[in-house]
């Protein structure tokens, strides 16, 4: 205790002044204090709460945003062209312009030949019906687009010069897109005619049809390459009845091995008086076939592809040029002056002609 007295303090000495005990307070309580308190710390509470909100949705909003500019495309990137495609000389594609070929059909040299079918493979049917330039390939001309007056010409069919030819030809690539379809009758099958084409063929394998007429479903005759098996011979053949069968089938066939990248003329006879078909190489006969008659359809005349069991098939793969046609069957002398003009002049107008010079 002090010298009066006191309790010592912080204040007194050793410690301080006097010592002042707590104001003495009313037990009861403060509610108007209390909730006042309350009232503050209810509204701190609810800042808390729509702060946080709001932080939030300004946080997603930046990762929306940020995931926009991320997978946005760069500028012009929908506005840049897929690029077109190239035919290239056995139908396939690449990067640089065209149309689909269709659907495979069989092909009408494996099926409708007396001996068993072989390797000729099916090819797809047409689909193009325009005018378009195709791309040669490696080692062929370059012909720019073109029409044939009373032809429809398939989106693959291109007309101008190839190698070895000074005259206009037709360039096809085996494709179901290269042709050229009349859309009517050209021969009338029921009389004597007879049917030419100067031509390159580029495809070591498979039937390839050069000049041929027919129907929704068949042939009713067909100039061109014939393979099946080990066969492989230039033919002329055409359909004796109808019904769209191969037992139907009468063939002129060539002795030899057609070439490829050479010219050859070929020249298809129908002798209606003396009921026989005759194939003719370079100005030469090949052989004689005796028929009952030919099957004449409504079907246009086609270059470059046939019709066979409701499909096309055959389509040609090379260059076509020199083609015509006559109501009459021409005799060996004139077929012979055909070969001896380039395949241009036979003596005796054609009733149609098509890639003359």
């Amino acid at each position: 205790m002090t010298a009066d007295g006191g309790i010592p303090g912080p204040g007194g000495p050793g410690g301080g002044g006097p010592f002042h005990l707590p104001p003495v307070t009313s037990s009861t309580p403060d509610w108007a204090a209390l909730a006042e308190a309350r009232e503050r710390e209810e509204r701190r509470r609810r800042m808390l709460r729509i702060g946080g909100g709001a932080a939030v949705v300004a946080l997603v909003g930046g990762l929306v945003a940020t995931a926009l500019v991320v997978t946005r495309p760069s500028p012009g990137t929908d506005a840049r062209p897929a690029p077109p495609v190239t035919l290239q000389p056995d139908g396939t594609a690449s990067p640089e312009a065209t149309d689909p070929a269709a659907s495979a059909g069989p092909s009408a040299s494996a099926a409708s030949s007396p001996a068993p079918s072989g390797s000729a493979a099916a090819s797809p049917a047409a689909s193009g019906k325009a005018t378009a330039k195709a791309s040669p390939g490696p080692g062929k001309s370059s012909p720019a687009a073109g029409t044939l007056p009373g032809l429809l010409l398939g989106s693959g069919t291109a007309i101008g010069p190839t190698e070895g030819h000074s005259g206009p030809t037709m360039v096809l690539y085996g494709n179901g897109i290269g042709w050229a379809d009349s859309q009517s009758p050209v021969v009338d099958t029921s009389k004597s005619f007879t049917v030419s084409a100067l031509v390159r063929n580029n495809a070591p394998t498979g039937g390839r049809a050069v000049i041929t007429q027919g129907s929704d479903s068949y042939y009713s005759f067909y100039l061109g390459r014939d393979y099946w098996g080990t066969h492989n011979q230039w033919v002329f053949k055409v359909q004796t009845a109808a019904g769209a069968q191969d037992n139907t089938t009468y063939q002129a066939f060539g002795t030899g091995t057609p070439p490829t990248g050479q010219w050859t003329l070929l020249t298809g006879v129908y002798d209606a008086a003396a009921k026989k078909i005759m194939l003719y190489v370079n100005g030469a006969l090949q052989q004689a076939t005796p028929v009952t008659g030919i099957w004449q359809t409504t079907g246009g005349l086609q270059l470059g592809r046939t019709r066979y069991k409701s499909d096309w098939s055959d389509f040609w793969d090379g260059a076509i040029a020199d083609v015509q046609v006559w109501d009459q069957a021409l005799p060996a002398p004139a077929v012979a002056k055909l070969q001896g003009s380039g395949g241009t002049a036979a003596g005796t107008p054609a009733k149609r002609s098509w890639l003359l010079p």
